[in-house]
């Protein structure tokens, strides 16, 4: 599968709204987006927030509201994002610089977070590192034909790992990307109108539900990385997207 470019955004700002990828892997909003209102921009989410009535009360991305029961993909609290129509993935847009088309992309389910970063073989071992690219901290994702020739990185796999293990320039970082590598920034999160650990800690959603309060996701922080952890689901998170390789 490819990962997007970017994690997505909402540019709601803009005469006519619509959804892109961030222009580069470090980039995110942080505290200079909206809360609950229409025509701001927005990179951290509330749980299917796709934009399209599946039948959660907030579906659209601005949604603001701290009661779970609001979130629930399809109305109900045991749906994942891809079942139904698939409509409560945020995926399912057609996104400006991710090809135009509906249903292109979609959002990685807990098994495929876990199958990332903890089961995976590649060839040289090296799934993941912590590292700060372009002063931003974050996580490095390892394609499965990584060379270690291709760049050198220390304490690989660690979820102890601090993000100062590895320095990566934008210069550098471009020959990493070109041979695979995802970057994701710690982008924070929000609960309710405040923003939270903006630049130390990442957390990313996924497509499944866990139970009728919360969602699964991916954490990382400076000391620590869970492939899967649970949160509300009115709490606002990163979204990083997918798609099939095509022939």
């Amino acid at each position: 599968m490819y990962f997007s470019q970017g994690n997505l955004q909402y540019i709601g700002s803009a005469a006519t709204p619509y959804w892109k990828f961030a222009n580069h892997q470090w980039d995110y909003l942080g505290e200079g987006q909206g809360v609950g209102i229409e025509t701001a921009d927005y990179d951290l989410f509330g749980w299917g927030t796709s934009g399209y009535n599946h039948g959660a009360t907030c579906y659209q991305p601005w949604s603001y509201d701290n009661n779970y029961t609001r979130y629930y993909a399809y109305g109900e609290y045991s749906k994942n994002l891809f079942d139904e129509s698939g409509k409560a993935d945020w995926g399912y847009n057609a996104i400006s610089n991710g090809g135009g088309e509906e249903h292109k992309w979609r959002t990685l389910s807990r098994p495929e977070w876990v199958y990332i970063l903890d089961e995976r073989a590649t060839s040289t071992g090296i799934r993941y590192a912590k590292a700060k690219v372009n002063d931003v901290n974050g996580v490095i994702l390892l394609p499965d034909d990584w060379s270690s020739d291709t760049y050198s990185l220390s304490n690989t796999n660690s979820s102890g790992a601090s993000y100062s293990s590895n320095t990566v320039s934008a210069t550098q970082w471009s020959t990493l990307e070109q041979a695979g590598a995802v970057f994701l920034p710690a982008a924070g999160n929000r609960k309710g109108t405040t923003f939270y650990n903006v630049g130390s800690k990442g957390y990313y959603w996924s497509a499944s539900q866990e139970d009728k309060y919360g969602a699964k996701c991916m954490y990382f922080d400076g000391s620590n990385l869970q492939s899967y952890d649970k949160y509300e689901r009115y709490n606002g998170q990163s979204v990083r997207l997918v798609r099939p390789v095509e022939n």
